[in-house]
């Protein structure tokens, strides 16, 4: 993409700004320092907001004339708890914290989009929606909570993708991303000396057998239509090679593509857990957590993001978003008002499909999709605050 979408200015000002962020960055639920950034830059555009939303969330807003609908943009603003190994000149400073998932990126091409939109002539509002603890699908729950989508008519978002050249797009309708689920599991047996098993019951043979057990769920339970993944990704039981020790934990993550089936989850790792333990000897309790839902997108937001890319990026840069099971609680958002979200290209321009993807300790951004992300935004904004008559989902258009 050759064509210069932004003045050179504002691009350095977002870049600037993305870089402080990636520097400095604050774990989920933590993220007073970057709110603290992002306020100081509504203060310097005239922007009137309102902070500490569901935490450290900051929710702004531009009043335009006329009757027209409120339209939300979101972008998420923690880190991870991952030790950067990039050698940026402006890699994280603090020991065990990286934006390894780009959030640094949103935030900074949110203040893009509010610095394009500013000024323009808007027949409605435009709400923005910076918000805390994404990464513990905890964070639109709050802000939700907290009013931030009080009067608003649609939202979108976007997330950046490493693993697509930055000049490239890709959405869909419907379902584009999976539900998130934890499961946390303590189980109890009888500690005995690791060379008298006879004398003990074993948790760690349970907790074995269940994380065997709960894949037949994926591979003879549910329809190989309907995808899902059962991980379990902490197993914590003992101290010593030679005892058998009294108690076992195990803690996971489910994710589905099919609201219908997130539904049945809890009750199928439910039964398996109680016929293992049955089986070994031991006693369970399970702590079943449903963080998000599916996200899906819906059909005339998204059309209008298709228009907004097609407008000012190019048809040619436009795709069809692969589905994932990596979870977004923008579905939040997404269960209580029309909208839509969309991948941003961020990788490199040649084999972006082999670069480190999201949450490895050495992602890096190609920062031309900063631009991109903002232009892209604020042309939702317009496409949809020139057209207001109603939709077919009954709200405003």
């Amino acid at each position: 993409m050759k064509k210069q979408l932004i003045s050179h200015e504002l691009t350095s000002r977002m870049v600037e700004f993305r870089r402080e962020l990636h520097a400095s960055p604050e774990l989920s639920l933590q993220e007073e320092q970057t709110a603290a950034k992002v306020c100081a830059r509504l203060d310097q555009l005239n922007i009137p907001y309102r902070s500490k939303v569901g935490g450290h969330g900051i929710v702004a807003e531009l009043q335009g004339k006329g009757d027209g609908p409120t339209i939300a943009l979101r972008a998420d603003m923690d880190a991870l708890p991952i030790q950067e190994e990039t050698d940026l000149p402006f890699a994280s400073t603090k020991q065990g914290i990286m934006h390894a998932c780009g959030h640094d990126a949103h935030t900074a091409i949110l203040l893009g989009a509010i610095e394009l939109l500013k000024d323009t002539e808007l027949s409605g509002n435009v709400r923005f929606i910076f918000q805390g603890a994404e990464e513990l699908n905890l964070g639109a729950k709050a802000m939700i909570e907290d009013g931030a989508l009080e009067g608003v008519d649609e939202i979108y978002g976007l997330h950046n993708l490493p693993t697509l050249a930055a000049g490239k797009l890709a959405t869909c309708v419907g379902p584009m991303m999976g539900s998130v689920d934890r499961i946390d599991i303590s189980i109890e047996g009888k500690g005995a000396h690791g060379a008298i098993p006879n004398e003990g019951i074993d948790p760690i043979l349970c907790a074995s057998a269940m994380v065997m057990a709960f894949q037949s769920v994926i591979s003879r339970e549910l329809s190989p239509f309907d995808p899902a993944v059962i991980t379990i990704g902490s197993i914590k039981a003992g101290d010593a090679n030679n005892v058998i020790p009294q108690y076992a934990s195990l803690s996971g993550t489910i994710r589905t593509f099919n609201p219908k089936v997130q539904v049945t989850m809890k009750d199928r790792i439910e039964r398996i857990m109680n016929n293992i333990v049955d089986s070994y000897r031991c006693k369970a309790t399970l702590n079943y957590t449903v963080q998000v839902p599916v996200l899906v997108n819906h059909e005339q937001p998204t059309a209008t993001v298709n228009q907004a890319i097609d407008a000012v990026i190019g048809e040619q840069y436009r795709q069809e978003a692969a589905p994932t099971l990596a979870g977004e609680d923008f579905s939040l958002y997404l269960e209580q008002i029309p909208g839509s979200f969309f991948w941003l290209g961020s990788g490199p321009l040649e084999n972006a499909e082999a670069a480190y993807g999201l949450h490895h300790p050495k992602f890096t951004l190609n920062e031309s999709c900063l631009p991109i992300g903002a232009v892209v935004l604020a042309e939702v904004v317009k496409q949809r605050l020139a057209n207001t008559k109603p939709n077919e989902e009954g709200k405003s258009e």
